[in-house]
């Protein structure tokens, strides 16, 4: 009897069809899980075992010259919060009532800090207090995650803020020294790596890795803290004394471009750091230093650089005479002196000593535009100084190839208009009058001490010469000349020490034109006479009483070379002179 074969009908190859189908798409998807995106999934395991946080590094120190702490750092916490860790409300509302109790958080900030999040693990805190850190960890509650930080304090209080900065969350430079010299201050940041449980909490004898962190550098300023604390106290009396918007006091050691201080109104404050965050504007902005941000038309103290082009070029002698009137045509435009004076026969000592424009526009056509202009490029205007500070300004003098020159604008240049300049541009040109000549960069870091505890000096950059050292010695006494004659009695001169300076009387021009209730005074001087140790350039802005130069800020020189020497230990030259009228 024979057996009758089973034919393939529907319902078997139909099944087994779909088992075969089914087993294939199995075997690829584990080929692509497995094979094809096995390095993304291995990640996300790990990433799910393995927690991670960045060991930041101490930040350097900033010193004064003489070693004083201006900014340092101390040991702090960032604090988090696990949320996984909370097995119940129970355990959640005893580590939030505890943590807002050690911590002195408010607990409404701590709740909404968690509701805001949809994250694990929620900062709660930045920079908490080393103690109240140790505190939370004998406390040992649930989900508190302690994460070492370190935080930045000012010892002298809101002294050089301007020129100090500060630095954001992530401990980066935001602004000042903090910002220029970040990734030296800054150091090399570390990383830990460690195994986690299912609550994210680490594992005792988990693996651990650890980057160690790499300290940065500290900083020893030309800054000297006794100066910039003076400088800071005449600025601010200064101010509103005159009824000025704010103002500069810049001080420097000519001989190799030291900045001893650096007052300016307004500034930053590290008292009212978050109000002047919050209020700054592109005017007025908490970012900015304004002795290098800023520019402004110097004035009649750009005559003292009109004067040493004309004698370094030989069109001039200090004893060169002319005859003012009052009064000079330029291509029909009538240029009169500041005072609308009529001086007479002068010599180019004479010039200085009265402020007289057409003196000053009288050397520059001697020296022709070329040459005033080569001249002027020569002693840095135009270009930046090179200070180590952030945000500097180039400032700018109109040129015969620029759109809308005129030769009106190179002569007003002369006396200190039609070109704009900033505090550290004008000092690092004055210096160069009265040092022998030379164009040297301003700085204000004198060293680097690394974390090795070796010294790194800053030695000082002389970008070129400028003029002759006979050029400068003759424009230095022509300097002490202005200041010796003080007729007014307005209290330029010091009154123990010889001296040298010039000061400049700026109208702001407001749509193209010179009004005459808004100005800016300055007196740039410098002393002893014979041998500069101290250049000081004092600026009041827009002062509602509207005294000159010589009137308002010749007396605040006078005033900080006194005290200033004396603290420096610079034998006085002079007895005490009558008070000023």
């Amino acid at each position: 009897m024979s057996i009758q074969k089973a034919r393939p009908t529907r319902r078997v190859w139909l099944p087994a069809f779909f088992l075969g189908l089914f087993g294939a798409l199995l075997a690829a998807r584990l080929v692509q899980l497995q094979v094809l995106q096995h390095a993304a999934y291995a990640a996300q395991a790990r990433n799910e075992l393995l927690g991670d946080s960045t060991l930041y590094a101490r930040r350097g120190a900033i010193l004064d010259r003489n070693g004083g702490v201006l900014v340092t750092s101390v040991d702090t916490w960032d604090l988090y919060l696990n949320t996984r860790a909370w097995r119940d409300a129970a355990s959640r509302e005893t580590t939030l009532q505890k943590v807002s109790e050690i911590t002195r958080i408010p607990r409404d900030q701590v709740e909404a800090a968690l509701a805001s999040s949809p994250g694990v693990e929620i900062r709660i805190a930045v920079d908490l207090d080393y103690d109240l850190g140790q505190r939370l960890i004998e406390a040992d509650l649930p989900g508190v995650v302690l994460l070492p930080n370190t935080a930045r304090i000012h010892p002298e209080g809101d002294l050089a803020a301007a020129v100090l900065g500060f630095i954001g969350l992530d401990n980066t430079g935001l602004a000042g020294i903090e910002q220029y010299y970040n990734d030296i201050l800054q150091g090399k940041p570390g990383r830990a790596v460690y195994e986690r449980d299912t609550l994210g909490d680490p594992i005792p004898y988990g693996r651990y890795v650890a980057t160690e962190p790499v300290p940065g550098d500290d900083l020893v300023l030309t800054i000297d803290r006794y100066l910039q604390r003076l400088a800071e106290q005449m600025l601010a009396e200064a101010v509103k004394e005159h009824g000025a918007a704010g103002g500069t006091i810049l001080v420097m050691d000519p001989a190799n471009g030291e900045i001893l201080a650096n007052a300016t109104l307004p500034s930053v404050r590290y008292s009212t750091l978050e109000q002047d965050l919050a209020s700054a504007s592109e005017a007025r902005s908490p970012f900015k230093n304004i002795t290098v941000t800023d520019t402004y038309e110097p004035g009649s103290v750009m005559k003292v650089v009109t004067a040493a082009a004309a004698i370094d070029a030989g069109v001039v002698t200090p004893e060169t005479t002319y005859v003012d009137n009052g009064v000079v045509d330029v291509e029909g435009v009538l240029l009169k002196n500041w005072d609308d004076g009529v001086y007479g026969e002068q010599t180019m000592t004479g010039v200085l000593q009265h402020s007289i424009n057409t003196g000053a526009v009288f050397m520059q056509q001697k020296l022709g535009t070329r040459l005033f202009q080569s001249y002027l490029e020569a002693f840095g205007f135009g270009q930046k100084t090179g200070v180590d500070l952030p945000g500097e300004a180039a400032g700018f003098f109109r040129r015969p190839e620029d759109p809308g020159y005129s030769p009106v604008d190179v002569a007003t240049q002369s006396f200190g208009q039609s070109i704009s300049v900033t505090p550290i541009q004008m000092m690092q040109a004055i210096a160069a009058c009265i040092n022998g000549g030379n164009l040297i960069t301003p700085h204000i870091v004198k060293a680097r001490i690394l974390p090795d505890g070796s010294r790194i000096d800053v030695q000082p950059t002389v970008v070129r010469r400028v003029i002759s050292e006979a050029t400068s010695d003759a424009v230095r006494r022509m300097m002490g000349e202005v200041v010796a004659q003080d007729p007014d009695g307005w209290g330029r001169n010091p009154a123990h020490y010889t001296a040298g300076g010039k000061s400049g009387t700026a109208n702001i021009p407001v749509w193209g034109t010179y009004t005459d209730d808004q100005q800016i005074v300055s007196f740039m001087g410098f002393a002893p006479l014979e041998n500069p140790r101290l250049l000081v350039l004092v600026r009041l802005d827009r002062n509602r009483n509207l005294l000159t130069g010589t009137q308002a800020a010749g007396p605040i020189f006078a005033r900080f070379v006194d005290e200033a020497l004396r603290y420096l230990g610079v034998p006085p030259e002079k007895g005490t002179r009558s008070s000023a009228r």
